[in-house]
């Protein structure tokens, strides 16, 4: 893929999509351009290695995260049957 000749594209979207597009790449840590820019490469099949191991990682971390609330309902649960079987 060339990069140096590259052409602007431009098209206007309703506000409230563009609102959830904003809060995305905002969750993401990229700007607008950025995301739809990867989403377009993606969809493309030209996304590279870089956004294919920055999305790998997004899906660790969240992983992550739900194993570790995992691990609190599992706790409240537990704690919930046990004062359940005292009464």
């Amino acid at each position: 893929m060339q990069y140096l000749a590259r052409k602007q594209v431009k098209f206007y979207l309703e506000p409230e999509l563009y609102e959830r597009l904003r809060r995305l790449a905002e969750e993401q840590g990229v700007s607008v351009p950025q995301l739809v820019r990867s989403l377009v490469l993606e969809y493309l099949g030209e996304a590279g290695e870089d956004n294919l191991a920055r999305r790998l990682r997004e899906l660790e971390e969240k992983y992550e995260q739900l194993a570790r609330e995992l691990g609190r309902v599992e706790k409240d649960l537990a704690l919930l049957m046990k004062r359940c079987s005292k009464t």
